[in-house]
């Protein structure tokens, strides 16, 4: 036996823990405001902060501890003063910062906490429904995803496939499947009021809080259907298709899958993006691809599994989306030359 393995492991199921308590500190920060209330302050000390956010001292002041100790704050051992630096304040307190990471910090112990059903999964199979994975878990997805398409989604991502900003520019009809709290479909409105856009979810609460973010945004082209994936209005053609990390989820990917080739204009295309991981396990031994993996049984799988579906998991990478792709009736599948370290994204074709 290598003792140096032995030790590696060990100490690395140790930092895996120690990631696990921070997060849960994280999501603490998050939901009470720490973080924001750091953001810009300058130095300060623990009653300063408990003050701000009328807060428990002793409990404000572990926890600034424990930041410190992540990394997450700086420390001025001199002055016994707390600082969120510039950068700091960019990952953790900036909501529409391109690496916010409240979200994951927000998703993360709400779904931890449905380990014991998760367990009873393991042992019967089924899962755990979208509708009854908790409450938290909807909005947590919306802060996870809306950094995203708030800062790439029209410049970047739908920009990739030449000519086509220009086509929504002026006036095309839009689909956005899995659509959720409706941030990606209110955003691709705003972007191109010419073009239509219509967003589907089958989840009730998500489509409810869809049509009040666009009506408070004053967004009148954009209208959501609450509907399956796959049942996308018949008789009606669409220039552009987007699913974003959600084809995955599905309870019948294949089908889904069909119904959006069906529902395509002929000179139509269809954006989809996926976890950016390999569909081999072994090729992703990194952070990222580690927490795809682990996300998987505890919400990817499970929300598919508990309908009898085909329970894909988060991660198909690449060789996965074509071979759904081709038994989908696709003929042209692309990936798209987008550098974005937690996505990747396809165009497919007729």
């Amino acid at each position: 036996m290598n003792q140096k393995k032995v030790e590696e492991l060990a100490f690395r199921a140790v930092g895996d823990a120690a990631g696990a308590f921070t997060v849960a500190l994280g999501y603490i920060g998050d939901r009470l405001g720490l973080f924001k209330a750091m953001a810009g302050a300058g130095p300060m000390r623990s009653p300063n902060l408990a003050a701000r956010t009328q807060l428990n001292e002793r409990y404000v002041r572990e926890w600034l501890r424990a930041m410190v100790a992540a990394e997450y704050i700086e420390y001025d051992a001199v002055t016994d003063m707390y600082r969120m630096s510039e950068e700091q304040a960019f990952v953790l307190a900036n909501e529409d910062s391109p690496m916010f990471v409240g979200g994951v910090f927000h998703f993360a112990p709400p779904s931890i906490c449905n380990i014991e059903k998760i367990a009873e999964a393991f042992k019967k199979g089924g899962g755990i429904s979208y509708s009854e994975i908790g409450d938290e878990i909807a909005p947590a997805i919306e802060r996870i995803f809306r950094p995203g398409y708030l800062n790439f989604l029209t410049k970047e991502w739908l920009a990739a496939v030449p000519g086509l900003v220009a086509r929504l520019e002026k006036g095309a009809s839009i689909a956005d499947i899995g659509c959720g709290r409706g941030q990606s479909t209110v955003l691709m409105g705003k972007a191109f009021p010419k073009s239509k856009v219509l967003g589907i979810d089958y989840h009730k609460p998500s489509i409810e809080t869809a049509r009040k973010l666009a009506a408070d945004q004053g967004v009148g082209n954009v209208e959501f259907l609450q509907a399956a994936a796959h049942e996308i209005p018949a008789g009606k053609k669409f220039d552009l298709i987007c699913s974003f990390d959600c084809i995955h989820d599905m309870v019948d990917p294949k089908a889904t899958l069909r119904a959006i080739r069906g529902a395509l204009a002929e000179d139509g295309v269809y954006i989809w993006s996926e976890p950016n991981a390999s569909a081999n396990a072994h090729e992703n031994r990194n952070p990222v691809g580690k927490m795809f993996h682990s996300i998987s049984p505890l919400h990817c799988m499970t929300v598919s599994l508990a309908h009898n579906g085909a329970g894909l998991g988060t991660v198909i990478g690449e060789q996965g989306a074509r071979a759904l792709a081709r038994e989908a009736g696709f003929t042209h599948f692309e990936k798209l030359p987008i550098q974005n370290p937690f996505n990747q994204f396809f165009a497919l074709r007729k």
